[in-house]
């Protein structure tokens, strides 16, 4: 019964695949940070996002940051985001029958921490 459980659950994934689902692996960096978001698109016009931003900088990394990420499709933020390690998440965000972020796509990312403030791009590494 174990077998037909995971047998059947591997199909499921391999016939969503067929339905014009994509992961894209945004990824980019400045001075102080690197951010790796991924982006699962299904359907042309569902998506769930999640991001990882790391400080890159000398010196002790900040607690907390707060970010803003710009797409064609709209944008998050975050405000008082914990630094665990140097690295934070930008939280899972889904939305279904919106708008959703194309591959060739360049994403706006500005982090503000202790005063300080850097903007750069993301970009698709697939």
């Amino acid at each position: 019964m174990k077998r037909l459980t995971v047998l059947m659950t591997v199909l499921l994934f391999l016939s969503a695949c067929g339905n014009g689902d994509n992961r894209y692996n945004f990824s980019g960096s400045s001075k102080n940070w690197d951010m790796f978001y991924v982006v699962n698109v299904s359907n042309g016009d569902s998506e769930e996002k999640n991001g990882t931003i790391k400080f890159t900088g000398s010196g002790e990394a900040p607690e907390t940051i707060n970010y803003k990420i710009a797409t064609s499709s709209g944008g998050s933020e975050g405000i008082g985001i914990t630094l665990e390690d140097a690295v934070g998440k930008t939280g899972n965000g889904y939305c279904s029958g919106c708008a959703v972020i194309q591959k060739d796509e360049e994403i706006e990312v500005q982090i503000t921490w202790n005063g300080q403030t850097e903007n750069f791009v993301l970009t698709n590494k697939n």
